[in-house]
Protein backbone atom coordinates (compact mmCIF):
# COMPACT_ATOMS: atom_id res chain seq x y z
CA UNK A 1 0.00 0.00 0.00
CA UNK A 2 1.25 3.18 -1.36
CA UNK A 3 1.79 6.29 0.93
CA UNK A 4 -0.72 8.38 -1.27
CA UNK A 5 -3.35 5.46 -0.70
CA UNK A 6 -2.97 5.30 3.24
CA UNK A 7 -3.74 9.38 3.18
CA UNK A 8 -6.69 8.74 0.74
CA UNK A 9 -8.09 6.17 3.40
CA UNK A 10 -6.79 8.33 6.24
CA UNK A 11 -8.86 11.30 4.76
CA UNK A 12 -11.88 8.54 3.66
CA UNK A 13 -11.95 7.30 7.56
CA UNK A 14 -12.05 10.86 8.94
CA UNK A 15 -14.94 12.10 7.37
CA UNK A 16 -18.25 11.27 8.74
CA UNK A 17 -20.53 9.35 7.08
CA UNK A 18 -24.17 11.02 6.15
CA UNK A 19 -27.11 9.35 7.77
CA UNK A 20 -30.73 10.00 7.83
CA UNK A 21 -33.44 8.28 9.90
CA UNK A 22 -36.90 7.28 7.94
CA UNK A 23 -39.49 7.40 10.70
CA UNK A 24 -43.28 6.43 10.98
CA UNK A 25 -46.24 4.39 12.27
CA UNK A 26 -47.29 0.69 10.37
CA UNK A 27 -47.80 1.37 6.66
CA UNK A 28 -46.66 5.42 6.43
CA UNK A 29 -44.80 4.12 3.71
CA UNK A 30 -40.99 3.99 4.66
CA UNK A 31 -39.95 0.86 2.90
CA UNK A 32 -41.50 2.79 -0.74
CA UNK A 33 -39.77 5.90 0.26
CA UNK A 34 -36.62 3.72 1.02
CA UNK A 35 -36.61 1.72 -2.19
CA UNK A 36 -37.12 4.75 -4.29
CA UNK A 37 -34.22 6.10 -2.64
CA UNK A 38 -31.82 3.63 -3.18
CA UNK A 39 -33.23 2.83 -6.91
CA UNK A 40 -32.32 6.40 -7.87
CA UNK A 41 -29.25 6.99 -6.27
CA UNK A 42 -25.79 6.70 -8.27
CA UNK A 43 -25.16 2.99 -8.57
CA UNK A 44 -21.45 3.54 -7.66
CA UNK A 45 -22.57 5.17 -4.62
CA UNK A 46 -22.86 2.23 -1.29
CA UNK A 47 -25.50 2.71 0.55
CA UNK A 48 -26.50 0.65 3.30
CA UNK A 49 -29.80 0.44 4.93
CA UNK A 50 -30.47 -0.22 8.81
CA UNK A 51 -33.96 -1.77 8.86
CA UNK A 52 -35.14 -3.16 11.61
CA UNK A 53 -38.88 -5.23 11.35
CA UNK A 54 -40.92 -7.57 14.34
CA UNK A 55 -39.62 -10.50 13.10
CA UNK A 56 -36.70 -11.86 10.83
CA UNK A 57 -38.86 -12.27 8.08
CA UNK A 58 -37.46 -9.69 6.21
CA UNK A 59 -39.97 -9.15 3.94
CA UNK A 60 -39.54 -5.02 3.73
CA UNK A 61 -35.69 -6.08 3.32
CA UNK A 62 -36.56 -8.05 -0.01
CA UNK A 63 -38.97 -5.13 -1.13
CA UNK A 64 -35.87 -2.11 -0.89
CA UNK A 65 -33.30 -5.22 -2.14
CA UNK A 66 -35.47 -5.99 -5.20
CA UNK A 67 -35.62 -2.01 -6.04
CA UNK A 68 -32.20 -1.16 -5.26
CA UNK A 69 -29.76 -0.14 -8.19
CA UNK A 70 -26.28 -0.61 -7.96
CA UNK A 71 -23.79 -0.82 -4.86
CA UNK A 72 -26.03 -1.17 -1.89
CA UNK A 73 -26.69 -3.72 1.40
CA UNK A 74 -29.46 -4.34 3.86
CA UNK A 75 -28.66 -4.81 7.23
CA UNK A 76 -32.24 -6.76 8.91
CA UNK A 77 -32.28 -5.56 13.03
CA UNK A 78 -35.45 -8.07 14.47
CA UNK A 79 -36.91 -7.78 17.69
CA UNK A 80 -39.60 -4.45 16.94
CA UNK A 81 -37.48 -1.46 18.43
CA UNK A 82 -34.53 -0.55 17.73
CA UNK A 83 -33.68 0.96 21.12
CA UNK A 84 -34.51 -2.20 22.95
CA UNK A 85 -35.33 -5.86 22.18
CA UNK A 86 -33.22 -4.58 18.95
CA UNK A 87 -30.28 -2.42 20.27
CA UNK A 88 -27.62 -4.19 20.38
CA UNK A 89 -27.56 -5.62 17.11
CA UNK A 90 -28.51 -2.18 16.06
CA UNK A 91 -25.39 -0.92 17.71
CA UNK A 92 -23.01 -3.70 16.44
CA UNK A 93 -24.00 -3.12 13.24
CA UNK A 94 -23.43 0.72 13.37
CA UNK A 95 -20.04 0.47 14.63
CA UNK A 96 -19.15 -2.34 11.77
CA UNK A 97 -20.33 0.12 9.21
CA UNK A 98 -18.14 2.94 10.46
CA UNK A 99 -15.37 1.15 11.66
CA UNK A 100 -15.07 -0.97 8.11
CA UNK A 101 -17.64 -0.68 5.65
CA UNK A 102 -17.54 2.97 5.15
CA UNK A 103 -20.87 3.68 2.86
CA UNK A 104 -21.37 6.29 1.32
CA UNK A 105 -24.44 6.83 3.70
CA UNK A 106 -26.60 5.08 5.81
CA UNK A 107 -30.58 4.61 6.17
CA UNK A 108 -31.92 3.75 9.45
CA UNK A 109 -35.83 2.92 9.39
CA UNK A 110 -37.34 1.95 12.95
CA UNK A 111 -40.02 -0.30 13.16
CA UNK A 112 -43.20 1.84 12.52
CA UNK A 113 -43.93 0.41 16.63
CA UNK A 114 -40.72 1.50 17.85
CA UNK A 115 -39.86 4.90 19.16
CA UNK A 116 -36.98 7.17 17.68
CA UNK A 117 -36.14 9.35 20.18
CA UNK A 118 -33.12 6.51 21.39
CA UNK A 119 -32.09 6.06 17.74
CA UNK A 120 -31.92 9.77 17.41
CA UNK A 121 -29.77 9.88 20.51
CA UNK A 122 -27.37 7.18 19.47
CA UNK A 123 -26.94 8.49 16.00
CA UNK A 124 -26.17 11.81 17.88
CA UNK A 125 -23.77 10.35 20.06
CA UNK A 126 -21.82 9.33 17.18
CA UNK A 127 -22.22 12.98 15.28
CA UNK A 128 -20.59 14.56 18.77
CA UNK A 129 -18.00 11.96 18.03
CA UNK A 130 -17.43 12.86 14.33
CA UNK A 131 -17.92 9.73 12.66
CA UNK A 132 -21.48 10.21 11.16
CA UNK A 133 -23.10 13.26 10.40
CA UNK A 134 -26.64 12.73 11.21
CA UNK A 135 -28.33 14.86 8.03
CA UNK A 136 -32.06 14.93 9.03
CA UNK A 137 -35.06 12.85 10.61
CA UNK A 138 -37.76 12.08 8.21
CA UNK A 139 -41.05 11.94 9.59
CA UNK A 140 -43.99 9.96 7.91
CA UNK A 141 -47.77 10.23 8.35
CA UNK A 142 -50.37 8.99 6.15
CA UNK A 143 -54.08 9.73 6.42
CA UNK A 144 -55.43 6.89 8.77
CA UNK A 145 -52.61 8.11 11.32
CA UNK A 146 -53.06 12.05 11.43
CA UNK A 147 -55.77 12.30 14.85
CA UNK A 148 -53.67 9.12 16.25
CA UNK A 149 -52.88 9.54 19.96
CA UNK A 150 -50.07 6.66 19.66
CA UNK A 151 -47.20 7.59 21.36
CA UNK A 152 -45.02 6.68 19.13
CA UNK A 153 -46.99 8.75 16.33
CA UNK A 154 -46.97 11.56 18.41
CA UNK A 155 -43.08 10.94 18.88
CA UNK A 156 -42.38 10.72 15.21
CA UNK A 157 -44.26 14.12 14.49
CA UNK A 158 -41.82 15.78 17.41
CA UNK A 159 -38.40 14.59 16.42
CA UNK A 160 -39.10 15.19 12.42
CA UNK A 161 -36.87 17.21 10.76
CA UNK A 162 -39.21 16.96 8.49
CA UNK A 163 -42.79 16.39 8.31
CA UNK A 164 -44.23 14.17 5.43
CA UNK A 165 -47.60 13.33 4.33
CA UNK A 166 -47.49 10.06 2.26
CA UNK A 167 -49.93 8.02 0.60
CA UNK A 168 -51.51 11.34 -0.70
CA UNK A 169 -53.35 9.92 -2.97
CA UNK A 170 -55.90 8.13 0.17
CA UNK A 171 -56.20 11.49 1.17
CA UNK A 172 -59.12 13.76 1.01
CA UNK A 173 -59.02 17.58 1.32
CA UNK A 174 -60.15 17.72 4.63
CA UNK A 175 -57.05 15.26 5.52
CA UNK A 176 -54.68 17.23 3.69
CA UNK A 177 -56.05 20.62 5.45
CA UNK A 178 -55.60 18.66 8.94
CA UNK A 179 -52.11 17.52 8.04
CA UNK A 180 -51.00 21.08 7.43
CA UNK A 181 -53.01 22.24 10.66
CA UNK A 182 -51.03 19.50 12.90
CA UNK A 183 -47.82 20.52 11.49
CA UNK A 184 -48.31 24.31 11.95
CA UNK A 185 -49.02 23.84 15.80
CA UNK A 186 -45.61 21.96 16.48
CA UNK A 187 -42.74 23.15 17.73
CA UNK A 188 -39.77 23.80 16.97
CA UNK A 189 -41.29 24.21 13.36
CA UNK A 190 -40.18 21.90 10.61
CA UNK A 191 -37.21 22.47 8.16
CA UNK A 192 -40.00 21.03 5.74
CA UNK A 193 -43.71 20.11 5.59
CA UNK A 194 -45.27 18.75 2.38
CA UNK A 195 -46.40 15.09 0.52
CA UNK A 196 -45.24 12.79 -1.03
CA UNK A 197 -46.74 10.42 -3.97
CA UNK A 198 -45.10 6.59 -4.20
CA UNK A 199 -41.79 8.04 -1.70
CA UNK A 200 -40.48 10.48 -4.18
CA UNK A 201 -39.41 13.37 -1.69
CA UNK A 202 -38.70 16.21 -3.84
CA UNK A 203 -35.60 18.22 -4.22
CA UNK A 204 -36.43 20.94 -2.11
CA UNK A 205 -37.18 18.96 0.88
CA UNK A 206 -33.57 18.20 1.14
CA UNK A 207 -32.48 21.71 0.56
CA UNK A 208 -34.98 22.38 3.57
CA UNK A 209 -33.21 20.10 5.63
CA UNK A 210 -30.19 21.19 4.57
CA UNK A 211 -30.57 24.77 5.21
CA UNK A 212 -32.45 23.78 8.71
CA UNK A 213 -29.26 22.01 10.05
CA UNK A 214 -26.65 24.91 8.90
CA UNK A 215 -28.70 26.78 11.22
CA UNK A 216 -28.49 24.44 14.04
CA UNK A 217 -24.63 24.60 13.39
CA UNK A 218 -24.30 28.55 13.68
CA UNK A 219 -24.77 28.13 17.47
CA UNK A 220 -21.38 25.67 18.04
CA UNK A 221 -22.03 22.36 19.58
CA UNK A 222 -18.07 22.80 21.26
CA UNK A 223 -17.23 26.57 22.91
CA UNK A 224 -15.27 28.59 20.35
CA UNK A 225 -13.15 32.02 20.52
CA UNK A 226 -15.18 35.16 20.79
CA UNK A 227 -14.31 35.95 17.07
CA UNK A 228 -15.89 33.16 15.84
CA UNK A 229 -18.78 34.04 17.76
CA UNK A 230 -18.80 37.17 16.05
CA UNK A 231 -18.15 35.78 12.97
CA UNK A 232 -21.03 33.13 13.12
CA UNK A 233 -23.20 36.27 14.16
CA UNK A 234 -22.36 38.86 10.85
CA UNK A 235 -22.97 35.32 8.84
CA UNK A 236 -26.26 34.74 10.27
CA UNK A 237 -27.60 38.85 10.41
CA UNK A 238 -26.82 38.76 6.49
CA UNK A 239 -28.93 35.57 6.37
CA UNK A 240 -31.85 36.90 8.18
CA UNK A 241 -31.99 40.11 7.03
CA UNK A 242 -35.03 41.35 8.90
CA UNK A 243 -33.67 40.07 12.62
CA UNK A 244 -30.72 40.83 14.64
CA UNK A 245 -28.78 37.62 14.97
CA UNK A 246 -26.45 36.94 18.16
CA UNK A 247 -23.93 34.01 18.74
CA UNK A 248 -22.32 33.97 22.47
CA UNK A 249 -18.69 32.52 22.94
CA UNK A 250 -20.46 29.30 24.88
CA UNK A 251 -23.03 28.30 21.95
CA UNK A 252 -26.11 30.26 22.36
CA UNK A 253 -27.41 31.54 19.51
CA UNK A 254 -30.39 34.17 19.70
CA UNK A 255 -31.96 36.09 17.02
CA UNK A 256 -34.22 38.96 17.84
CA UNK A 257 -37.29 39.19 16.14
CA UNK A 258 -39.61 43.00 15.21
CA UNK A 259 -42.76 41.89 13.89
CA UNK A 260 -46.34 43.81 13.90
CA UNK A 261 -45.35 46.27 16.64
CA UNK A 262 -44.09 43.02 18.91
CA UNK A 263 -40.56 42.11 20.00
CA UNK A 264 -39.00 38.99 20.67
CA UNK A 265 -36.58 36.82 20.13
CA UNK A 266 -35.46 32.86 19.81
CA UNK A 267 -33.01 31.33 21.08
CA UNK A 268 -31.41 27.98 20.25
CA UNK A 269 -28.93 26.00 22.79
CA UNK A 270 -26.84 23.27 22.10
CA UNK A 271 -28.03 19.92 22.44
CA UNK A 272 -24.95 18.88 25.35
CA UNK A 273 -26.77 22.28 27.34
CA UNK A 274 -29.30 20.64 30.38
CA UNK A 275 -31.64 22.98 32.19
CA UNK A 276 -33.00 22.72 36.39
CA UNK A 277 -36.91 22.23 35.59
CA UNK A 278 -38.17 23.67 38.77
CA UNK A 279 -36.03 26.53 38.73
CA UNK A 280 -36.92 27.33 34.92
CA UNK A 281 -40.96 26.43 35.78
CA UNK A 282 -40.72 28.37 39.06
CA UNK A 283 -39.49 31.44 37.34
CA UNK A 284 -41.85 31.58 34.48
CA UNK A 285 -44.74 31.51 36.83
CA UNK A 286 -43.94 34.14 38.90
CA UNK A 287 -44.03 38.14 38.16
CA UNK A 288 -41.13 38.34 36.28
CA UNK A 289 -40.90 42.05 36.79
CA UNK A 290 -39.96 40.72 40.04
CA UNK A 291 -37.22 38.77 38.99
CA UNK A 292 -35.80 41.69 37.19
CA UNK A 293 -37.76 44.86 36.19
CA UNK A 294 -36.50 44.73 32.91
CA UNK A 295 -38.77 41.71 32.17
CA UNK A 296 -42.10 41.40 31.10
CA UNK A 297 -44.68 38.46 30.82
CA UNK A 298 -44.73 37.49 27.64
CA UNK A 299 -47.31 37.07 25.10
CA UNK A 300 -46.36 33.92 23.67
CA UNK A 301 -43.81 31.62 24.93
CA UNK A 302 -42.55 28.10 23.97
CA UNK A 303 -39.59 26.00 24.75
CA UNK A 304 -38.20 22.94 24.28
CA UNK A 305 -35.83 21.99 26.73
CA UNK A 306 -33.40 19.26 28.18
CA UNK A 307 -33.78 18.89 32.10
CA UNK A 308 -32.38 15.50 32.22
CA UNK A 309 -29.99 13.32 30.63
CA UNK A 310 -32.90 11.47 28.54
CA UNK A 311 -35.73 13.81 29.93
CA UNK A 312 -36.68 16.65 26.97
CA UNK A 313 -39.64 18.39 27.90
CA UNK A 314 -42.28 20.75 25.88
CA UNK A 315 -43.38 24.09 27.70
CA UNK A 316 -46.11 27.18 26.33
CA UNK A 317 -47.06 30.02 28.21
CA UNK A 318 -49.99 31.62 26.56
CA UNK A 319 -52.59 33.91 28.45
CA UNK A 320 -51.07 33.05 31.74
CA UNK A 321 -51.03 29.99 32.03
CA UNK A 322 -48.17 27.54 31.86
CA UNK A 323 -48.26 23.63 30.16
CA UNK A 324 -45.71 21.29 30.27
CA UNK A 325 -45.56 17.67 28.16
CA UNK A 326 -42.47 15.53 27.49
CA UNK A 327 -41.41 15.51 23.62
CA UNK A 328 -39.74 13.36 21.50
CA UNK A 329 -37.43 16.29 20.33
CA UNK A 330 -33.84 15.92 20.65
CA UNK A 331 -31.55 17.93 18.26
CA UNK A 332 -31.23 21.21 20.68
CA UNK A 333 -33.07 23.42 23.51
CA UNK A 334 -34.86 26.32 22.06
CA UNK A 335 -36.88 28.96 23.36
CA UNK A 336 -39.29 31.32 22.08
CA UNK A 337 -40.85 34.61 23.42
CA UNK A 338 -42.81 36.97 22.06
CA UNK A 339 -44.12 40.20 23.70
CA UNK A 340 -47.27 42.03 23.89
CA UNK A 341 -47.38 45.15 21.18
CA UNK A 342 -45.71 48.15 22.68
CA UNK A 343 -43.65 46.03 25.46
CA UNK A 344 -40.19 47.26 25.80
CA UNK A 345 -37.93 44.31 24.39
CA UNK A 346 -34.84 43.86 26.58
CA UNK A 347 -32.25 41.44 25.21
CA UNK A 348 -29.96 40.81 27.98
CA UNK A 349 -32.50 40.23 30.63
CA UNK A 350 -33.97 37.76 29.06
CA UNK A 351 -30.43 35.75 28.52
CA UNK A 352 -29.95 36.45 32.42
CA UNK A 353 -33.36 35.22 33.46
CA UNK A 354 -32.29 31.79 30.94
CA UNK A 355 -28.68 31.66 33.20
CA UNK A 356 -30.51 31.41 36.04
CA UNK A 357 -32.17 28.33 34.72
CA UNK A 358 -29.27 26.54 32.94
CA UNK A 359 -27.51 23.59 35.30
CA UNK A 360 -23.75 24.76 36.78
CA UNK A 361 -22.13 21.53 35.42
CA UNK A 362 -23.90 19.20 32.73
CA UNK A 363 -23.09 15.98 32.63
CA UNK A 364 -25.28 14.68 28.90
CA UNK A 365 -23.41 13.96 26.20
Amino acid sequence: MTAQTLEAESITRATPIPSWVIAGPLGSGKTTLIARWLAEKPERDNWVVLLNEYTDAGIDALTVAAAAKGAFDVRLVPGGCLCCSGEADFRRNLLDLIERVRPVGILVEPSGIGHPGSIVEELLAHEAAGTITLCGVIGLIDPSHLESSDETVIAVREIADALVLAKVDLANNVQKNKFIELADGLFPAKSWVGEVEQGALPSEAFRAIEQGRSVRQHSPLLKRPSSHAAEHAQALEHAYSSEHAHVSPDGQLRREFHHLGRHGARWIFPRATSFVEMRFLTLLSSDLSLVDPALARPERLKAVIRVDEDTWLLLQLVQGQLSMQPTAWRRDNRIEVQLPPGVKWEADAWDRLWARCLRSTSSVP
